[in-house]
């Protein structure tokens, strides 16, 4: 876990000292979208070559599935109650301000 930490550090390091090579931004994004695809491709090789998951891949896809709708569902109803507690008085203050309506002012 260190080493991790210490390569990421040494990373950054070196990408703070070469924030103004603008040139350089271009090459480190292909190289890095060619390593990551690399790495998926690897993953691909060393999950196709495990008994276990090959054998089970109709269940864990079922629970993916499962799992992929209720983050969706939960993200969409937190999104839905933000708004309604943090924005729905300020947006109908701004269609009234639009429209040219008086707001009544409390006091």
């Amino acid at each position: 876990m260190v080493e991790i930490l210490v390569i990421m550090a040494v990373g950054m390091l070196i990408g703070y000292l070469l924030r103004e090579k603008k040139a350089l931004f271009a090459v480190i994004d292909r190289i890095v979208m060619a390593v990551i695809f690399l790495l998926l491709f690897v993953l691909g090789i060393s999950v196709g070559l495990n008994e276990t998951v090959v054998t089970s891949i109709h269940i864990i896809g079922v629970k993916a599935v499962v799992l992929t709708g209720g983050a969706v569902a939960g993200s969409v109803l937190c999104c839905g109650l933000a708004w309604r507690l943090f924005f729905s008085e300020t947006k109908e203050t701004s269609i009234r301000d639009e429209m040219g309506e008086q707001v009544p002012h409390e006091g």
